[in-house]
């Protein structure tokens, strides 16, 4: 019987108490964001001076490795991949699946953290709060320019996307006192939807206060939202994408922002990233810029670096709680 702790490669920084956790459980060899091709060669320079017993048995990434079939054959002993996140799309199923590599992930780690910012968003563009900086100003004046014209309360927001983030999402607006529609590739059982209404992409366009985009990153939804749709929005609705960045058409928000002063995009995420520094998005006023930053809570960082459970249930030949289907 072996019992040496198993190797497991992490090429992204995750919560500390969970790499602890780990780290009494197995042995870890950290490349920390590195490059594509120092990770390649790292991985590579491992595995030929390794003993039998101390190949890499698991990889955990999180956002920025894409594990394809290149890295998949720098580690031929590997037997499990965790993503510490909800998306799987840097990651090569087939391939993991071809090799019977397990995949693991954290579906429900961040959902708390993106309707949060969300929530953020949609309030401090719907009522942007005028703070009284000087007594020597005029009271009531300032009260009287203060009051908003809009709220969340009353607009109506569109979801696109009805899995885990957008449904909880739909529950805190109901709570704000929003209209709540949303639309789904599925359709969604009317006891599910509680107090949304499910609608064509087109109608929840059109009819939106607010959109906020919460599609998955599978490759059918590239460009996605695009200048078709941009052109249904209301002059002065706001948009909100903290799903995935090439589910959006930039150049089309960019010109409809462009042509239509009133109106509000808010993009978490972008493709690629980091942003190019010559990106025309810098330079449009109604265009708010956030770097990946919707789940960026330390509270949900450590719930995604938990999947180190799974990974450890899977070298001990247990079934993991969250599998990725392949």
């Amino acid at each position: 019987m072996n019992d040496t702790p198993p190797v497991i490669l992490i090429s992204e920084p995750i919560a500390i108490e969970p790499r602890d956790w780990l780290s009494d459980r197995a042995q870890l060899l950290e490349i920390n964001l590195a490059d594509r091709a120092t990770l390649l060669q790292q991985t590579h320079a491992h595995e030929l001076a390794a003993s039998p017993e101390n190949h890499i048995q698991g990889l955990i990434v999180r956002t920025y490795t894409i594990v394809d079939q290149e890295l998949l054959d720098s580690m031929p002993h590997l037997r499990v991949v965790a993503r510490a996140g909800v998306g799987l799309d840097n990651i090569d199923l087939q391939a993991c699946a071809t090799r019977n590599i397990r995949v693991v992930h954290t579906p429900k780690a961040n959902t708390r953290a993106v309707v949060e910012f969300v929530t953020s968003m949609m309030v401090q563009t719907r009522r942007p709060i005028v703070r009284f900086t000087s007594a020597n100003k005029d009271w009531h004046a300032i009260r009287k320019d203060a009051i908003t014209p809009h709220s969340c309360v009353g607009s109506r927001l569109g979801i696109v996307g009805f899995g885990t983030i957008g449904s909880a999402l739909a529950k805190v607006a109901h709570a704000l006192g929003m209209e709540v529609v949303f639309c789904d590739l599925l359709k969604i059982d009317q006891q599910a939807c509680q107090f949304s209404k499910q609608l064509s992409i087109e109608e929840l366009f059109e009819t939106s206060d607010i959109v906020s985009i919460h599609v998955d990153g599978r490759a059918s939804n590239k460009n996605m939202i695009n200048a078709s749709l941009f052109n249904k929005l209301k002059p002065d609705a706001t948009l909100i994408n903290s799903s995935r960045g090439f589910v959006l058409n930039h150049d089309d928000a960019i010109e409809h922002a462009l042509n239509n002063p009133s109106a509000t995009f808010i993009f978490d995420v972008h493709d690629p990233e980091p942003i190019p520094e010559n990106s025309r998005l810098f330079r449009i006023p109604n265009i708010t810029l956030t770097p990946h930053i919707a789940a960026g809570t330390a509270g949900a960082k450590e719930k995604m670096s938990w999947v180190v459970r799974d990974v450890m249930r899977v070298l001990d030949g247990n079934d993991p709680e969250y599998e990725a289907a392949q």
